[in-house]
This record gives structure tokens, C-alpha cells and sequence, in this order.
């Protein structure tokens, strides 16, 4: 198909009603509303047909007659709604971007990532998980210990006091969760530097971009949601300039890529301990590709244009279920 004739379905909260709608105003997370507006614009320049949405309700109803979803939607409020829409999607045989229901809930089950990372060959965290409600008489590992949400590849949630020294304190964030009807996960604290990194499909070519060091001004390198949405302050982040542990970050970062396909994109957080040594946390299929995002400081880095970068994400996306049948100059 030529791109005058793929009709798109713009999908988040921010959607704008039109190439001149204004901003939002009087809203906590600017910077989301400017970063849904970005993406817009940037598809517009591509495709003018576009439907541009922040309602779920009238994709449900109905089936949208478009070519391709382009979702920026990461989780609605409701359960497990992580995978409604590539779920509804899948339903109505429509393409769209990011991953299959399948992979998207390996992301959102912390443990079952895990699982994925060991298979591949990737050191992880000792870690058990624990059902709401669920008694802990003991851990099988020794402490400290970090407790979080076992469901959901967002920090929500997530603070200084996930940081436990010991069983009692461990028992003592649980009730916290459980009075919330979470799940969690326990993982074996790793002091060290946080990393996230950065992958693109790139037309079934993985590319690995640089990694970002992450430094929270918590205790105990904590990043919370807020932070990561620039609502609060905090949160500082330096592209790594460490040739040899980047070769080593695109080696397994790879292989943990290439086992979780078909998916356009994502970013692999780590944390490197005291020896060098990486230990896989988590993966995020729905990471933020805003202009203030750790993918786009990456992609700048080595001279990927935030055009260019949307660009190659739409387009191999696009290539990989077979709308284009070419690269159209977007390969990296």
C-alpha cells in the first residue's frame, strides 16, 4: 500500500481532535499532553488520514475502519488492561503497533519476564511472588529485599519505603499492597547503577541503542512514576559513553529482544552491580517515545533525528505486517 491510501487510528490520552487543536491546559503531566501531540504531528506529516481518539468506548463498539492502530494507551483503569487493545485489535485483524497480546503480558508479569531473561542466558535477581493476601512466613533468599508490583511495567506504586531490610518489613509493605489488591513480586535487592536500554525492530535488523544511566535523588536510586513523567523533579539521565559494557548491554540485550518476537520496539531496564555484572529487571513494550524520553536521548546520541526515530518505529511496523512492501529510506 502507498501511504495515501493507509488509514491510521491515533489512540491516547492526549489525542488531539486536529492538527491546530490547542494543548490541554490546567493538567498535571504538560509534558505527556505535548509528547501525544508530537507523535500526531509526526503521523499527520506521513498520513493525513488519520482518526485521532482518546476514546477507547467508540473503539470498542465499533470496528474502526482503518489500516493500522497506533496506541500509545499503556494501561486503561481496569485490570489487565494492558492488552485490550492489541487484544481487540487481534480481534477485529487490524495491525497496529508494538506487540501480540502474548508477548505484551510477558512485559506486565514481572516474574514471567524473569523466567524469559533466565531462559536466554540474562542474570536476574532472586525473587518469589506472593498472592494478595497471601502469608509470608519466609524468604527464600537472603535480604535486602525490594517490593513492588508483580503486574504492570509502570512505576505506580513504587517508592523509597519498596526497599525492605528484612522478613518483617517485607510482611509489612505486603499488607500495603494487599490493602490495594496487588499482587507482588520480592525481588533480592542489587545495589548498583540503573540502566535502561533502548531497542528498535528496525526492520527485523535489532538495533540496540546506547544505554541511559538513571540517578534518582531517592534513597536507594528509587524512580517513581512521577518522575519519569518530568512531573517531579529527581531524576537525572546521561547516555553511557562505556564502549566495552555497551558491547556487552547489546549482546544480551539482543538475545533477550530477539526471543520476545514479534515487537517493534521497547527498553530493557538493568542493574549493574559493583563487579560489571547486568542483572535484568524488567522490559517495557509501551516505553514513552516522547522528546524528553530515554529512547530519544539514546537515538540522539549517535545522530537519529526524533523524526527519524518515530519514523523507523511506524515504518517497520508497518513493513513487518506486510502494508509496505519497502523501507521507504526509514531503515537505520
Amino acid at each position: 500500500m502507498k501511504n495515501n491510501d493507509i488509514r491510521i487510528l491515533f489512540l491516547a490520552k492526549y489525542a488531539p481532535d486536529s492538527i491546530n487543536s490547542p494543548l490541554p491546559s490546567g493538567i498535571e503531566d504538560t509534558l505527556y499532553a505535548e509528547y501525544h501531540y508530537d507523535i500526531y504531528n509526526i503521523l499527520y506529516n506521513n498520513f493525513h488520514d488519520i482518526i485521532s481518539t482518546n476514546n477507547i468506548d467508540s473503539y470498542v463498539q465499533k470496528r474502526p475502519e482503518v489500516d493500522y492502530i497506533f496506541s500509545l494507551y499503556n494501561r486503561l483503569p481496569f485490570r489487565n488492561s494492558e492488552i485490550f487493545v492489541s487484544s481487540l485489535a487481534e480481534y477485529y485483524n487490524i495491525a497496529y503497533l508494538g506487540a501480540r497480546p502474548n508477548i505484551r503480558s510477558i512485559a506486565e508479569d514481572k516474574h514471567i519476564a524473569k523466567m524469559q531473561a533466565k531462559h536466554v542466558g540474562l542474570n536476574t535477581p532472586n525473587w518469589c511472588t506472593y498472592n494478595v493476601n497471601q502469608i509470608i512466613n519466609s524468604i527464600p533468599f537472603d535480604g535486602p529485599y525490594f517490593v513492588k508490583p508483580r503486574y504492570g511495567a509502570s512505576s505506580m506504586n513504587i517508592d523509597s519505603t519498596c526497599f525492605c531490610d528484612n522478613l518483617h518489613d517485607v510482611q509489612n509493605k505486603a499488607i500495603q499492597f494487599y490493602d490495594k489488591n496487588i499482587d507482588i513480586i520480592v525481588e533480592q535487592f542489587i545495589e548498583g547503577t540503573s540502566i535502561t536500554v533502548p531497542i528498535l525492530n528496525n526492520f527485523g535488523e535489532t538495533k540496540v541503542l546506547p544505554f541511559v544511566i538513571e540517578n534518582s535523588n531517592l534513597n536507594y536510586n528509587v524512580i517513581t512514576y512521577k518522575q519519569k513523567r518530568k512531573i517531579t523533579s529527581g531524576l537525572t539521565r546521561t547516555v553511557n559513553t562505556d564502549r566495552s559494557m555497551q558491547n556487552q548491554i547489546e549482546k544480551i540485550s539482543t538475545a533477550f529482544f530477539e526471543s520476545i518476537q514479534p515487537l517493534d520496539y521497547t527498553r530493557i531496564d538493568y542493574i549493574i552491580d559493583s563487579n560489571g555484572e547486568p542483572y535484568f529487571i524488567e522490559f517495557n513494550v509501551c516505553c514513552n517515545l516522547g522528546k524528553h524520553a530515554a529512547i530519544n536521548m539514546a537515538a540522539q546520541n549517535i545522530g537519529i533525528t526524533y523524526s527519524e526515530l518515530i519514523n523507523n518505529i511506524l515504518y517497520s511496523s508497518l513493513y513487518r505486517q506486510n502494508l509496505i512492501d519497502s523501507f521507504l529510506g526509514q531503515k537505520l
